[in-house]
């Protein structure tokens, strides 16, 4: 059923993503992401609330919520300034917490992953987080999500690269 979302598998910073809304729209989405990689993924389009949990060094750190001012949270709303809200630490209930928490250290154990990983989360209106993707290589720009998560535990950006870099070199 529609609506769906369809993206290039191995493709990031959303290059390639399309929602469409009917067949018209799903064989050109298919096109679109058919010209950055042949293996496609289509799914099940998840509403609610987009969230992101990003884990350092076995700690979760405060989800971020990414509120695109219109649309979906496509290349030109994560990179173009003013187009997009992010709010960390982002307004949730306990429960809601929580359950991001578990659902990202799960899949952080899951892929069998160590040092960093940022969890992208779609929240749907019951409650329940549905992981989107891990990003095991997320962006590290001072004001990408990761180290606005870290901001907001108290970690500052050099002391964040710091401990990267020192975790990488225990490896």
């Amino acid at each position: 059923g529609y609506p769906v979302v369809v993206k290039p598998c191995s493709g990031g910073s959303s290059v390639g993503v399309s929602m469409p809304e009917n067949r018209e729209e799903l064989t050109a989405a298919i096109t679109n992401a058919a010209a950055y990689e042949t293996a496609l993924l289509a799914e099940r389009r998840i509403t609610g609330r987009e969230l992101t949990v990003s884990i350092l060094d076995g700690e979760v750190l405060p989800p971020v919520e990414i509120i695109p001012l219109s649309g979906f949270y496509d290349y030109e709303n994560k990179y173009q300034a003013g187009l997009t809200t992010e709010i960390c630490p982002a307004p949730l209930t306990d429960e809601e917490s929580a359950a991001l928490k578990a659902a990202a250290l799960k899949g952080f154990a899951a892929l069998r992953l160590r040092g960093y990983c940022r969890f992208d989360f779609i929240l749907d209106g019951d409650g329940t987080p549905w992981c989107l993707e891990a990003n095991t290589l997320p962006g590290m720009t001072p004001t990408s999500l990761l180290p606005r998560a870290a901001a907001a535990a108290g970690i500052g950006y050099d002391e964040l690269c710091e401990k990267m870099i020192l975790m990488a070199a225990k490896q």
